[in-house]
């Protein structure tokens, strides 16, 4: 089953066009995967970081834009997993304009276990894991 989050567009947000500036979609999904570490693994993303040490950069990330969202609109960021490695997550999202749940977006992200000590990759911690596995998309759903 997937992770879920809604947000409103904020005026900061669009462009000169009046619309969502592509760069802040990234921001988007980055914001539910760090909440996605508070409600599903049970540890503040700034904890995980700060604290526990362990990092998530981003190795790939791709995207594909079907339609705009504007300065006001309701967003639904449905997070998936695709993939979870030793040391590496693959996440998909996919942005819905609400009400209605068109598809606007879809990222897909890789990200990878690193220290924060010796920013070298490291296995990906047990409740880590578990967590974005409870979450893996099926192969239906892909």
């Amino acid at each position: 089953m997937a992770y879920e989050q809604r947000r409103t567009v904020r005026f900061e947000e669009v462009d000169f066009a009046q619309l969502v500036y592509f760069p802040r979609l990234f921001g988007f999904c980055h914001q539910t995967f760090e909440d996605f570490f508070r409600d599903e693994v049970g540890v503040p993303y700034a904890v995980m970081l700060q604290k526990r040490r362990v990092g998530y950069p981003t190795v790939h990330a791709e995207a594909d834009f079907r339609a705009p969202l504007r300065f006001g609109d309701e967003v639904a960021v449905v997070m998936d997993t695709v993939k979870v490695g030793t040391r590496s997550i693959s996440s998909r999202y996919r942005l819905f304009l609400e009400p209605g749940r068109s598809l606007c977006a879809t990222v897909q992200i890789v990200t990878v276990a690193m220290s924060m000590d010796t920013y070298r990759s490291v296995d990906l911690p047990t409740d880590v894991r578990a967590a974005f596995e409870r979450h893996l998309a099926t192969a239906e759903e892909l």
